[in-house]
């Protein structure tokens, strides 16, 4: 897990928006980053922001939404975006007050999960949701993410220095209690995850529907009888199609003789209605003088009614302009006075006022609706602004925090150090006055543990002479190949009853009695006779397919015979006599013996192919029978093969006789049981002597581990060890210091009426002055932001005022603009619209004239013709105009009645040709249902060839899952077998017991992760522990002085800060569930070292950029700023807030004051 960037807003003593990227330069070039500013500027509040935005939790504060929202806020969020495995995701918190005023009380706090990768998607939206898939990617809870995420290094140096006694309980302390509880509830999911998936194997094993050998012998039979079925059918289908075909083409013939047919009659129908138009056309010549005259009748009609049309809009329109200019009493002679203007700069003018108009009242609008938000503003800051004042006049004495906190968190370390070394020291004391009397209980107990050994070894040679009676002078290597040998002869008598019942099954299923009634020679002669015979009747087609030709050759030369001369050559021969030209020849009916000669050859080839299916089926029935007897023969010789290698070839015993091989099966799994039991009492006994030959080991270590014990209690009775040398030093140097902050402090508290806290109530104490320092600060922030806004809010009213005047008399001069110039466009829009009606009336009374005389000269011409009336004149013209396209039409038709003979005969021709290959019995309707049947009959089969290939194909896939399950349930049964183990351990050891084997395991599992990441860091030193009775002892091996072991009371304090942070990178990595933690943070351990020692801290921290790590040290001193020039530095404001400033690119803040503009 990465954390890519955080963004939060008013939490503690960080007001408005702040963001902090850590994917971005500078952090991200940098690899670590300090966090720095003074005391209670708000570092951790950016951890804070982080917990917040993931698991709603923070580190310090039970109740983040009452405690980390800034103060005078109306709200906060925090927001982190993260990548786990590729994805990236983003989690935010949020709460509000209600009515958005800052004391207004609190809403419930909401949560969103959104997957942020191409596009977003939302995951979940409510709080517990957010909780449980947070978890669920991360892998950690709060508290194992919080132990992850903060590196507790300066712990582990504590946990370094500490004496031997104490290693494990500072261990126990910086890990947590709870590690007893999950160690217990990890073993017990592991022993039900064990559980269930043994169970699970069983079943799946138990689902699995194996076939017997019988079932499988006759699945292969029955896919072999469906796959021959299904060719025939095949070969069926295959002839029916070719038969529809034809049939398909025959009718189609038939349908394009009709279709020809039909097209012949109706341009026989268009050639009388052409010839009866043309003839029409020629009576009517005289016609065609009317037309002009008709023409120009029209036009002027349609002038007409335009000009009418145009009139009477006009007329409209000035009736409308005349009614406004009488409702707004216009003074014409005004107007009259006027000079005239185009139109267009009328209108031009006319919008540039409205534009102006417009304008002005939209500004004037803005300016109203400021001026009453500001009014209403005044009143209520004017009011928060006392009551702000009225605050700090009675917290005045909480202004001495804001530059001076009290260093309680440094004050409580010190106290909890020296208290730790006083109990140490009491703890050495009592162990070093107690050793006399612990001597002599050790050396009671070495002479009861040599009573223990020696009856012990009384009982193994006891056990040895049992075991030796047991086993008859046979070693247990020899028995357990006897049952191997045993069981491979039991698995064989079982075989052999096996292949007795498929011998049985084979000899019980007959040789198949189809096409019995064949024979295979008789075939043979038969197909020799047909192909005989298809040879001949395809010799006579060919002699008859030449005669036709002729004969049509004939017919097709009859018309070009009749231009040959006598005595000039032919040619196409060169005869000069031609007899065809004085009698033509005689023309046989080649083509019907042609087409019987056809069918003939057809029915010939179609009885040669069913005497050769039926041969390839008699080959396929006898050669199965053959195979099926090869089947026999052959499981009977294994059978007599497997019984002679059993040598238990008898009178008795045949391949029937099923009831005395199962005798023999039942004799030989009782032996094997016997032979099973004397196994398990020889190995029953050999366990008893290994378990006592354990309880001996046991017995005789525990006695060298007392008189070792006894040899350092000899050693140790005489003078002070170093050990607690160092411990006073160390103790009196913090005490000392101790004082010095214990002075400091309390002079610091008495500025704010606060005492001395006592030891462990120093985080409540600094919680309590932490928040009235906030509580101060924004009291002042909050006064300076709105007596600025008091006096910007007065300053715009006045402004406002001025303007709205100023507006007011603008708006007045160009309303009277607007109306002048609308009157005065109106005015002169009558008098032309006057002028354009007179003229259309001119227009219209000439076309009128000139309308009536064309008329009456049309009338005249019309009494005066054969013609009835004018409605007849205009048919007749409208005939005549296309005379052209009708002969043309005529012509064509014509042209084309000569092709249809020619077609007919052709399409005749085809039809007879087609109808030749055709039994007169098939019909395309019988032909399809065939094929439909046939079709039906192929899918039924190919489906029951499907189903048999894939039982048989699964069948063979279920053997080898049957295999591998039973593999896998053994494997699993010993591996719950180990787990259930471990959990009784568990259960039944003593709590201290089990407490230290817990922390034995920890310990060794931190240890492992601390050393790789010492190799990654240096590779130079190396974390071993060494046995000791007192507790946890420790050893650091330098490998650049080959390889020799140091006491850790030996490093300097920058080798001390490498070891320890590399054990809190282990402990991190312990914690996270084996999902890596890229983004750390440490917040203590910088105070103490000198410049040499912060500089090897500082390059070891820098090298973890190496492994994708970014570290962010949390530090006030000054040496952290020398050291690491990337800094997220917390910037004091002028009202007393801090800002984000990261170096190279700063985050501003966003003030939550009321902006008025």
């Amino acid at each position: 897990m990465k954390i890519l960037n955080v963004y939060f807003k008013n939490i503690n003593s960080l007001e408005g928006e702040n963001r902090i990227d850590f994917d971005k330069a500078p952090i991200v070039d940098a690899g670590v980053f300090a966090i720095t500013g003074p005391n209670g500027s708000g570092k951790t509040s950016i951890l804070d922001a982080i917990t917040l935005a993931l698991y709603g939790e923070t580190f310090r504060f039970p109740k983040p939404a009452e405690n980390v929202m800034t103060n005078n806020t109306a709200g906060c969020f925090a927001q982190v975006e993260f990548v786990i495995d590729g994805e990236k995701y983003r989690s935010s918190w949020q709460v509000k007050r209600a009515n958005a005023q800052a004391d207004g009380e609190l809403m419930p706090v909401e949560m969103r999960l959104t997957r942020v990768n191409d596009e977003e998607h939302i995951l979940a939206s409510e709080s517990h949701k957010v909780l449980a898939q947070n978890t669920e990617l991360t892998g950690m809870d709060f508290r194992r993410f919080t132990r992850s995420i903060m590196l507790a290094q300066g712990d582990f140096a504590a946990f370094l220095k500490a004496l031997d006694v104490e290693r494990l309980d500072i261990l126990e302390r910086i890990i947590n209690k709870d590690i007893y509880a999950d160690y217990k509830l990890d073993a017990e999911a592991a022993t039900e995850q064990a559980q269930k998936k043994l169970v699970e194997l069983q079943t799946r094993l138990a689902d699995i529907a194996l076939m017997n050998d019988e079932q499988l012998q006759v699945a292969e039979l029955d896919l072999a009888d469906q796959k021959l079925s299904f060719s025939e059918l095949k070969q069926e289908k295959t002839n029916l199609l070719q038969l529809q075909a034809s049939l398909q083409n025959l009718q189609e013939l038939e349908q394009r003789i009709a279709q020809l047919e039909k097209d012949h009659a109706n341009e026989q129908q268009q050639i009388a209605s052409a010839k009866a138009d043309l003839a029409t056309i020629a009576k009517s010549q005289d016609v065609l003088s009317f037309g002009d005259v008709l023409h120009k009748v029209a036009e002027k009609k349609a002038a007409v009614e335009q000009l009418g049309e145009e009139s009477r809009k006009k007329q409209v329109s000035l009736q409308k302009i005349q009614e406004q200019l009488s409702q707004a009493d216009v003074d014409e002679s005004y107007f009259a006075s006027l000079p005239r203007q185009d139109t267009q700069v009328q209108q031009q003018a006319l919008d540039a006022l409205q534009g102006q108009l417009t304008q002005t009242v939209a500004d004037r609008q803005s300016e109203v609706a400021l001026k009453e938000t500001l009014e209403a503003q005044l009143p209520e800051k004017q009011q928060t602004l006392a009551t702000v004042e009225a605050w700090l006049t009675e917290h005045k004495k909480d202004h001495f925090l804001v530059e001076n906190m009290p260093e309680l968190g440094r004050l409580r370390t010190l106290r909890q150090r020296s208290q730790d070394m006083q109990k140490a020291m009491k703890r050495f004391n009592k162990t070093h006055q107690n050793a006399s009397a612990a001597s002599t209980k050790n050396q009671a107990s070495m002479r009861a543990l040599e009573k223990e050994i020696e009856g012990s070894k009384k009982a193994l040679a006891a056990l040895n002479e049992e075991l030796e009676f047991i086993a008859d002078g046979h070693s247990l290597d020899e028995m357990m190949a006897l049952r191997v040998e045993q069981k491979q002869r039991v698995a064989d008598f079982i075989e052999l009853l096996s292949l007795a019942k498929v011998h049985k099954r084979f000899v019980n299923k007959a040789l198949s009695k189809r096409f019995a009634d064949l024979d295979a020679a008789q075939l043979n002669d038969q197909l020799q006779a047909k192909n005989d015979q298809i040879e001949s009747a395809q010799i006579i087609h060919g002699i008859l397919e030449k005669a036709v030709y002729r004969e049509e050759l004939t017919l097709r030369l009859a018309a070009d015979r009749a231009k040959l001369e006598d005595k000039v050559p032919c040619p196409l021969c060169g005869s000069e006599e031609h007899p065809y030209v004085r009698k033509f020849p005689v023309i046989n009916d080649s083509k019907a013996a042609l087409a019987e000669q056809a069918r003939l050859v057809r029915s010939l080839q179609a009885e040669k192919k069913k005497i050769n299916q039926q041969l390839i089926a008699y080959n396929k029935v006898i050669n199965g029978n053959t195979e099926h007897t090869e089947r026999i023969n052959r499981v009977r010789a294994e059978w007599l093969t497997l019984c002679a290698r059993l040598n238990a070839v008898s009178d008795e015993l045949e391949i029937n006789s099923f009831r005395v091989m199962k005798r023999r099966i039942k004799a030989e799994k009782q032996e094997l049981k016997e032979i099973n039991v004397l196994i398990k009492r020889f190995q029953s006994k050999k366990k008893e002597i290994a378990k006592q030959e354990v309880f001996s080991i046991k017995k005789q270590a525990a006695l060298d581990k007392l008189k070792t014990k006894q040899q350092m209690l000899d050693e140790s009775g005489q003078g002070r060890p170093h050990e607690m040398v160092i411990l006073e030093t160390e103790l009196a140097e913090n005490m000392q210091e101790e004082s010095a902050l214990t002075k400091l402090v309390s002079s610091q508290l008495q500025e704010v009426d606060e005492k001395l806290p006592k030891l462990g109530k120093e985080n409540a104490l600094y919680d309590v002055l932490s928040k009235r320092r906030q509580d101060y600060q924004g009291y002042s922030m909050r006064q300076n932001s709105l007596a600025a806004e008091i006096k910007q809010i007065t300053e715009k009213v006045s402004l406002c005022q001025k303007n709205i005047q100023h507006y007011d008399e603008k708006l007045q001069a160009l309303d009277a603009q607007i109306n002048e110039q609308q009157l005065a466009q109106l005015y002169f829009s009558v008098q032309d619209q006057q002028a354009e009606l007179a003229k259309l009336k001119t227009a219209n009374n000439k076309l009128l004239a000139e309308l009536n005389a064309q008329s009456d000269e049309l009338a005249l011409q019309l009494q005066n013709s054969p013609y009835e009336s004018l409605e007849q004149v205009q048919v007749l013209l409208d005939l005549s105009e296309r005379q052209g396209e009708i002969q043309s039409l005529f012509d064509r038709l014509q042209q084309n009645l000569v092709k249809y003979p020619a077609e007919f005969e052709a399409l005749d021709k085809q039809q007879s040709a087609e109808r030749a290959h055709i039994p007169a019995t098939e019909t395309l309707e019988s032909t399809v249902i065939q094929l439909r049947d046939k079709a039906v009959k192929m899918e039924i089969i190919a489906q029951e060839i499907a189903t048999l290939e894939k039982q048989l194909g699964e069948q063979q896939q279920l053997k080898q899952n049957n295999a591998q399950l039973l593999q896998a349930i053994e494997q699993q049964e010993i591996a719950l077998k180990q787990a259930q183990g471990e959990l009784d351990r568990m259960n039944a050891e003593p709590e201290n017991i089990f407490r230290r084997r817990v922390q034995a395991g920890v310990t060794a599992k931190l240890l492992s992760s601390a050393n790789s990441f010492l190799d990654k860091i240096g590779g130079r030193y190396h974390v071993s522990s060494t046995t000791s009775d007192a507790g946890l002892a420790l050893e650091i091996i330098d490998t650049k002085q080959q390889g020799i072991r140091r006491a850790v009371s030996s490093l300097s304090g920058g080798e001390t800060f490498v070891v320890s942070l590399a054990m809190a990178l282990g402990l991190s990595e312990a914690a996270n569930n084996g999902r890596a933690i890229d983004s750390l943070f440490i917040d203590e351990g910088f105070g103490n070292l000198d410049a040499k020692t912060l500089y090897t801290v500082v390059t070891t921290l820098k090298s973890l950029k190496a492994q994708g790590k970014t570290v962010g040290i949390i530090s006030h001193i000054d040496g952290i700023r020398q050291q690491i020039p990337t800094q997220a530095e917390m910037i004091r404001q002028e009202n007393g807030v801090y800002k984000v400033v990261v170096h190279g690119a700063v985050v501003e803040t966003t003030e939550l004051v009321g902006n008025v503009a």
